[in-house]
């Protein structure tokens, strides 16, 4: 069954990197929560998305610039102060969820590996500084993910460099999700918050959801996913064709902007995007089949390889 992640804890129901949201998130349903670490002047690891602490507390200025004691000393806005990383740790072992910690400094490897250690708790590392992620990997055996906000050319190549375990991204493709199974990393889109695009992205094989709003996404979490066939897909670019075996009801080479298969086309509100609705390729079953067992082929190659087959 997919993950249910609460977002810096569940921001949606409670301040965000607070005990207080940890205790909302498990409330909620969330199986882990995710929780941004930087670190104090003096060294303490501290839960704090922004460098500047002036959008989520009473205070002002860098975490970096500020001690421990300093910090404790400021409250957000429903009066909660700013935890460790350590009580973080140890409040969600006592509920029982997994913790994701996301390092938003390069620099605190070692420190954020040993506090995850020495807990011997369900966990996982996470950062935009992929090289800080291999660090991880050399200091201890604890679990590490990439985090893209961009769609790479090579997001799974990304990951294995890194030596991670997982892709927490923010913009998908049905091929994302294919590599990474075939190299056996996990993936966990975020941000997730509606019950449409969650169940969009557990059909396409999402492992779990980041969301603010872990009581929501619980819901689809929870159902059983459908089979998706010819008689029953609810989505683009699914068109009914004669013969067609829904194989891929979400085209991994989309968008392929091949002139020949499709077009741009602009939206009401005048928005321009690529359109497949007329393509037919990679809905043959051969086609279909072979793209299956083939995910790196390209859209040039399988139109040669239709004119090749039985199609």
């Amino acid at each position: 069954m997919a993950l249910v992640i609460g977002h810096r804890g569940a921001r949606g129901l409670a301040a965000e990197n607070t005990l207080g949201g940890i205790r909302a998130a498990a409330l909620a349903g969330a199986d882990w929560v995710e929780l941004d670490v930087r670190i104090s002047s003096d060294g303490e690891l501290i839960l704090m998305h922004d460098e500047l602490v002036q959008r989520t507390t009473s205070g002002q200025g860098k975490v970096e610039d500020l001690t421990v004691e300093e910090l404790n000393l400021l409250h957000t806005k429903d009066g909660q102060k700013i935890p460790t990383l350590k009580e973080a740790v140890a409040l969600s072992k006592e509920l029982g969820l997994g913790l994701v910690a996301e390092m938003k400094d390069e620099g605190i490897e070692e420190p954020v590996a040993g506090v995850l250690e020495a807990c011997n708790c369900r966990c996982m590392v996470t950062s935009f500084y992929h090289t800080s992620l291999r660090e991880i990997a050399d200091l201890s055996d604890i679990k590490t993910g990439i985090i893209i906000s961009s769609l790479p050319i090579r997001p799974v190549k990304l990951a294995l460099w890194a030596e991670a375990d997982a892709i927490f991204p923010e913009r998908v493709s049905p091929r994302l999700f294919k590599e990474a199974h075939q190299q056996n990393l996990s993936v966990y889109p975020w941000i997730v918050n509606s019950k449409e695009e969650a169940s969009w992205l557990l059909r396409l094989g999402a492992d779990g959801l980041v969301t603010d709003v872990p009581d929501l996404i619980r819901q689809v979490a929870d159902e059983p996913l459908q089979a998706t066939g010819k008689a029953n897909c609810q989505y683009y670019p699914c068109h009914h064709f004669a013969l067609q075996d829904c194989t891929h009801c979400f085209c991994p080479l989309y968008p392929c902007k091949d002139e020949e298969l499709g077009r741009f086309v602009k939206t009401k509100k005048g928005k321009r995007f690529w359109s497949c609705i007329d393509c037919k390729l990679v809905h043959h079953p051969k086609i279909a089949k072979y793209l299956a067992d083939h995910p790196e082929t390209s859209v040039s190659e399988l139109k040669i390889l239709k004119d090749t087959m039985d199609c």
